[in-house]
């Protein structure tokens, strides 16, 4: 069984239908316009809303979830919150992306700029060992270097067997790596 099924999935005010299946090693790649889909496929996916027409089945699995605009506590140590992530999520930081993207271990979250909040948001993405991880614009906010490291990053990840879906204005950055694309 695929880790996630959609079938002729869909809701009421979206002129469009979905057939996808996510299974272990699959990497989707997502483009379109803003509004043409993406967020509400993310959200079918995610279990977020349940579609109006067809159907969408899921394995039990952890999934790590990157949102376009990620909402973290601003008054809290970054080193303090990964410290909560990593109970919540059963699993630590990866060390390598903190210091590949420098990520400012000892500053408020409330004192990072909008590209130190999304390298916070895509390290806690991370953790716990996710089998799927799925990013929506995840280089928003990032400088080119940081992107390269991303990109790397995911690259390294889908080596080890990790899925992904990822929804992007930059599909160039990942189109050698995916195995399934949709166009909106």
């Amino acid at each position: 069984m695929p880790y996630i099924s959609l079938k002729n999935a869909g809701k009421h005010y979206l002129n469009r239908r979905f057939d996808l299946e996510i299974d272990k090693n699959d990497f989707v790649l997502v483009s379109g316009d803003n509004g043409t889909g993406k967020t509400t496929l993310i959200q079918l996916v995610l279990g977020y809303t349940h579609p109006d027409i067809g159907s969408v089945e899921m394995k039990k699995i952890r999934i790590g979830f990157l949102p376009e605009k990620a909402m973290l506590p601003m008054f809290i140590q970054v080193s303090d919150y990964l410290k909560t992530m990593a109970r919540i999520k059963k699993g630590k930081a990866d060390d390598f992306l903190i210091h590949a993207l420098q990520v400012p271990m000892m500053h408020g979250i409330h004192e990072l700029s909008k590209g130190n909040l999304q390298k916070l948001a895509i390290v806690s993405t991370f953790m716990g060992n996710p089998e799927l991880v799925i990013l929506d614009e995840p280089f928003s906010g990032l400088d080119s270097e940081s992107q390269g490291i991303l990109a790397s990053y995911i690259k390294m990840k889908q080596k080890e067997g990790m899925s992904f879906l990822i929804s992007t204005h930059k599909p160039e950055y990942f189109s050698e790596l995916a195995n399934k694309t949709i166009d909106l």
